[in-house]
């Protein structure tokens, strides 16, 4: 994940011209075709009307463009507002970047 993370930061870092300026935000959510919850897919609110399913949330942080700089899961029951600021405070920190 870390690898993947990194090869994309820094071609989208090349392509924009070493200059990240603004970033957007998209969550979505995943599910599986089994009835045991786990320690990452739990049973939570489902995007794909599946929310009797085990799931996990997968949040995508993107330059413009569409360009993709970093991505996190979270357990399928966490709610989808709370998962933006962790992205966006793990990304600015790991690149050293003041602000956006």
């Amino acid at each position: 994940m870390k690898v993947v993370q990194k090869i994309s930061y820094e071609h989208t870092l090349k392509i924009l011209d070493n200059t990240i300026s603004i970033v957007f935000y998209d969550v979505t959510t995943m599910y599986f075709e089994i009835e045991q919850e786990d320690d990452l897919r739990k049973i939570g609110f489902s995007k794909d009307g599946k929310s009797h399913n085990p799931q996990v949330v997968l949040g995508l942080l993107v330059a413009k463009n569409g360009y993709p700089l970093a991505y996190d899961i979270f357990e399928g029951n966490k709610f989808e507002g709370h998962t933006m600021i962790p992205i966006i405070t793990a990304f600015k920190e790991k690149y050293k970047i003041d602000h956006f």
